[in-house]
């Protein structure tokens, strides 16, 4: 079901391109939101809690899920895409993508 999806996503990433939109469902009860930008072309909005993570902007891919034996960072990751977020970076792996984003302060 997600196979015609998948190259035209990995073309999106790497054009830095957004995808429509798709919000969490309500009971995600994610406590923070943080927006990151890469290449200063992509803008992505995660929204996370202790045990799980979304992109609200990245369609289809967007439900990632905690790995506990990373320490030292937080690592969300599905069967096809993974974040790791430390400080203010954030890590995106998506098959043989990989970007690297930094998070947006709101003024």
């Amino acid at each position: 079901m997600l196979k015609p999806l998948l190259p035209s996503l990995a073309a999106c990433l790497v054009a830095g391109l957004q995808l429509p939109a798709t919000a969490a469902p309500w009971w995600e009860d994610y406590g923070e939101q943080e927006r990151y930008t890469c290449n200063n072309r992509l803008m992505l909005k995660i929204r996370r809690n202790d045990h799980q993570a979304a992109i609200e902007n990245l369609a289809g891919l967007n439900t990632l899920f905690r790995d506990r034996e990373v320490t030292g960072s937080e690592r969300y990751a599905s069967d096809q895409l993974a974040i790791q977020l430390s400080g203010d970076q954030l890590d995106l792996e998506y098959g043989w993508t990989f970007l690297r984003c930094r998070r947006v302060r709101e003024a």
